[in-house]
């Protein structure tokens, strides 16, 4: 898959900087300014959201502080490899068009890739350190992909924990230049809308986690949801 992108569609911007900024965000997110990240010490099994799934996360890499509809985690910073799980209420899942069971995995591609192209979820809680001193001057919010950069690179249908979904792959660039290379996979359990997702600079960090990623989509298993007098 070709991850280069036409110099029209890419920002201006002088790259020798972009990995010391870098460096700077991800020092700030795992530092005791953020909020308190879980080391995962050893492989860990846990449940999700009204136990509706069980991941796997990986030996030595770090659960963020998100509320209970979100899974995050990173081994060397979000801004450098991450991978994520959200959930949506049907009734929320892309404004204005009406989400079911039975809607095909493709329109939900579609759906989504209009989402990513609008904007990019913020998945980090954000503190007013950031906003003060050095921080002030390279904010978090520089590393994220900027909307309206997304470029798709390939849409095809999927299949995770017998649920058919979408696989959608995409390109997207920060406000320094960066490209990030962003995988995806959408589908419709329970009830709600979930997405899967792995995102990481495309230049060393994408292909060096790549592997992570799909095992961690490998051993995700879907459950049925349950909030009370449950068995396991």
């Amino acid at each position: 898959m070709n991850l280069a992108a036409s110099t029209s569609m890419r920002p201006a911007v002088q790259t020798g900087g972009v990995w010391w900024r870098i460096s700077l965000v991800v020092c700030w997110l795992l530092s005791g300014c953020a909020p308190t990240w879980q080391n995962v010490r050893k492989e860990e099994t846990i449940k999700g959201p009204s136990r509706a799934y069980v991941a796997v996360i990986p030996e030595g890499w770090k659960r963020a502080p998100t509320d209970s509809d979100v899974l995050l985690i990173t081994r060397d910073g979000v801004f450098l490899q991450q991978i994520s799980i959200s959930r949506y209420r049907l009734s929320e899942a892309f404004a204005g068009e009406k989400v079911t069971a039975d809607t095909p995995p493709e329109q939900l591609g579609q759906w989504q890739l209009k989402r990513f192209k609008e904007d990019e979820p913020d998945l980090v809680r954000k503190v007013s350190e950031e906003s003060k001193g050095v921080l002030a001057m390279f904010p978090v919010a520089n590393a994220r992909p900027l909307s309206g950069s997304t470029e798709k690179t390939a849409l095809r249908p999927f299949q995770i924990g017998g649920k058919d979904a979408f696989r959608l792959e995409t390109r997207s660039y920060n406000s320094w230049g960066l490209a990030y290379t962003s995988q995806a996979i959408g589908f419709v359990h329970e009830d709600a809308y979930w997405l899967v997702r792995y995102m990481a600079p495309s230049l060393y960090f994408a292909q060096l986690d790549q592997h992570t990623f799909e095992d961690f989509v490998q051993k995700l298993q879907l459950k049925a949801s349950c909030t009370l007098f449950c068995s396991d």
